[in-house]
């Protein structure tokens, strides 16, 4: 059975949660916030695109008002895509997992949201590895929940 766009929007929020406690880990372990966090992304998109130099508080709520977009239409997109997500030894959400990692990794230099990926930690890139696999996982299971 296929999601609705609530369930779908739903889905995508519970994801966003999830994450939000993972970075907060993330930025512990890391001694502060990657390349590729939120406020940094919003801050060098707001530089590039807008002419606005943000504060630190005010990257922070850009970061935090675009992860609250973002993470929600990867739910949406997915709703669409999941059903025709091949099946294999991959679990669904790990799969959507993939994508996303997929997509940032070939968007944010494109966009000049992000530093050059190849000027990241290996710590760094691990740990986007590992947010986007817990997107995924949790926006699937809730889509799982849901669908039943």
């Amino acid at each position: 059975m296929g999601a609705t766009f609530p369930q779908a929007l739903i889905a995508g929020v519970t994801g966003t949660v999830a994450l939000r406690a993972l970075v907060a880990l993330r930025n512990r372990v890391l001694g502060g916030p990657p390349p590729y966090a939120a406020r940094h992304i919003a801050a060098r998109l707001a530089r590039s695109t807008l002419h606005v130099e943000l504060s630190p508080a005010q990257a922070r709520r850009w970061g935090d008002a675009m992860r609250a977009i973002y993470g929600p239409m990867l739910g949406v997109g997915w709703a669409l895509a999941r059903e025709s997500a091949p099946a294999g030894p991959v679990p669904p959400g790990l799969l959507l997992g993939l994508g996303v990692l997929a997509l940032e990794l070939s968007s944010f230099p494109v966009l000049r949201a992000t530093e050059s990926p190849r000027g990241w930690s290996i710590e760094e890139h691990a740990w986007l590895v590992a947010q986007t696999a817990v997107f995924g996982l949790v926006t699937e299971a809730m889509f799982t929940s849901m669908t039943r």
